[in-house]
């Protein structure tokens, strides 16, 4: 077997062992991923598959490509579940890295290759979305294939169309709007522009290939607008443009420019360290800014050229970081997310820096295998103290978060566990184990590189497999769908909420049986639950047109709602001529 193959077929195993195992042992714990998830429910329940309803009157707020996967693995499970939701992000994260692998082999060499791949799978940003219920890392899988296969196709000297690329591109619209295409397209030309291909032929072949891409979606949008009308056509607009302009009717992740960098330094974690470390061996003086000439003029005029000039692969991988990094500064919504598709190919870069270090021999990868070591030994010392009860309630004070913070070191302390499950709490100190044995052996950069990415797989290992879907049960509002299950077995639970709040994970895991208060407006009896912050309001607002009593209070925070949620019985009262005067107006 080759060296090329035998590094792809570790590759495979390795992001595979750390990423599909552990899929569905979390439950959901906050609104995202059940939102997600409720709607692939609301698919199957229905039967409609183009704009399902769910919370009673809540149209999606995305296309419905990422909840067509969901639906279709759950149909050969036998249903909806926390393993079903994740698998689509999960397995698209592996296409993406097996082809991103080969794609950098095939251009560079296999030790690149392997390590781009291992900082990807190690990367904190990446790795959590890989295990998400969120549409995030199917879009950006789609769009990293894409232009990986643009270029391809820009080297073969644009001869045929790349249907492959253009399918990929259609699947990506239908997944989180517009960027799905315009991302590759834009990027492959600007590229190719940089290239000195002719404008023409570049707007014109990318023009024809961007509308081919944009049919789906299109006709996705019609069968859509037939059924939700008005409303639908409102929401996609707001999603798609108002989110972008900054002119959607609410505040949406809005942050300023700065933001971006800020996330791409934490979304990096733990190589943020290693590089920051790094940096402190670079010999400065000989890393000039700019090129040497007679004036600010003819040195940028110099660094343009030179970075025309960059290698085809190079210069791509730049075009696809700047403009995506670019794009993402200009909109007043920016979340970490958003720069998921220039991970892989920042990681590229990073694996090329790291290996010159390497070669050049210095001490900063045997600093960073000790720190990683040091963190596995540390993380594993922690649930030692943690599981012995030695860690006192008082260390958490009296704070709004006391409570929570003591159930999460309670439940790691008295869970039973596997000999499976306590292997894996294991691993990291057996990771520890091994670089130290490297570090003492006096192992090469390379070999102290690989074992402090083996640190750091370990933990994210551990993470999933055993502290995360202890502690994080704690939080979830799988609890309290089963305490309005004790209360209304059957049929309908109304809650009290604005547009943008919602009791998605008890929804969920009710099966869907949730309905909003204030647009329903029910009469007859039932019950409606909302949060203590908003029981004023609440009873301010259904006081006159509702007989209420409360029936019970949760001792714990909704992780939706962040407080504590208070349970009525409503019974409508009889409408007089003064309320059908009210009604009126």
């Amino acid at each position: 077997m080759s060296e090329n193959r035998r590094a792809f077929w570790f590759i495979a195993l390795l992001s595979t062992l750390v990423i599909v195992p552990f899929l569905g042992e979390t439950i959901f714990y906050s609104k995202g991923e059940p939102r997600e998830a409720i709607v692939a429910f609301s698919m199957l329940e229905s039967g409609n598959w183009a704009l399902p309803i769910s919370y009673g009157t809540d149209i999606a707020y995305k296309p419905p490509f990422f909840q067509w996967l969901i639906a279709a693995v759950s149909l050969l499970t036998g249903g909806v579940s926390e393993f079903t939701a994740r698998f689509p992000s999960a397995v698209l994260f592996l296409v993406m890295q097996f082809v991103f692998f080969g794609f950098v082999a095939k251009r560079k060499d296999v030790k690149t290759a392997l390590l781009t791949s291992i900082l990807l799978l190690s990367s904190f940003e990446v790795h959590r979305a890989a295990v998400a219920c969120r549409v995030d890392m199917v879009q950006v899988s789609l769009i990293v294939i894409s232009l990986c296969l643009l270029f391809r196709w820009d080297e073969k000297g644009c001869r045929t169309l790349p249907w492959l690329a253009v399918l990929l591109m259609g699947c990506a619209t239908l997944t989180k709007g517009p960027v799905g295409s315009i991302f590759p397209c834009t990027c492959i030309g600007i590229y190719q522009l940089l290239r000195g291909r002719s404008f023409w032929k570049t707007l014109l072949s990318l023009a024809g290939i961007g509308v081919l891409t944009f049919i789906p979606y299109a006709i996705w949008v019609m069968v859509a607008y037939a059924d939700g009308g008005k409303p639908f056509l409102d929401l996609m607009i707001e999603e798609n443009f108002g989110r972008f302009t900054g002119t959607m009717s609410y505040a949406s992740h809005y942050n300023p420019a700065w933001y971006n960098l800020l996330t791409l330094i934490w979304g990096w974690v733990p190589w943020t360290l290693v590089l920051l470390l790094s940096l402190f061996s670079l010999n400065w003086k000989t890393m000039p800014l700019l090129p040497e000439g007679s004036g600010w003029g003819e040195r940028l005029k110099s660094a343009w050229t030179r970075f025309r000039n960059l290698p085809p692969l190079q210069l791509f991988t730049w075009v696809v970081i700047l403009f995506i990094f670019v794009f993402y500064c200009i909109p007043k919504s920016k979340r970490s997310v958003y720069l998921l598709p220039i991970y892989p190919f920042m990681a590229l870069l990073i694996a090329e820096y790291l290996l010159a270090l390497a070669q050049r021999g210095v001490k900063v990868f045997r600093l960073s295998a000790h720190l990683f070591a040091s963190l596995c030994l540390l993380l594993t010392l922690t649930f030692a103290v943690v599981r012995c009860g030695l860690l006192p309630e008082s260390l958490w004070g009296n704070g709004r978060h006391a409570a929570e913070n003591i159930a999460f070191v309670q439940a790691l302390e008295t869970t039973p566990l596997s000999i499976a499950k306590w292997f894996i709490v294991l691993l990291p100190l057996i990771a520890a184990g091994c670089t130290w044995r490297a570090l003492k052996r006096k192992a090469d950069n390379r070999s102290l590189l690989y074992g402090a990415a083996g640190c750091v797989l370990c933990i994210f290992v551990a993470l999933d497999g055993v502290y995360q879907p202890i502690i994080l049960a704690q939080k979830s509002d799988r609890r309290l769908a089963q305490e309005f299950t004790t209360h209304v077995p059957e049929g309908p639970i109304y809650s009290y909420t604005d547009r943008l709040i919602r009791f998605y994970c008890a929804n969920y895991y009710l099966g869907d049986r949730m309905r909003n208060f204030t647009i329903e407006q029910p009469q007859g009896e039932g019950h409606v639950v909302v949060s203590l912050k908003d029981k004023e309001q609440f009873l301010t607002d259904c006081a006159p047109a509702y007989e209420l009593i409360e029936v019970a209070c949760t001792p714990y925070r909704s992780c939706d709602l962040r407080a504590p949620i208070l349970i009525y019985k409503f019974k409508s009262r009889p409408c007089t001529p003064q309320t059908e005067k009210e009604e009126a107006k």
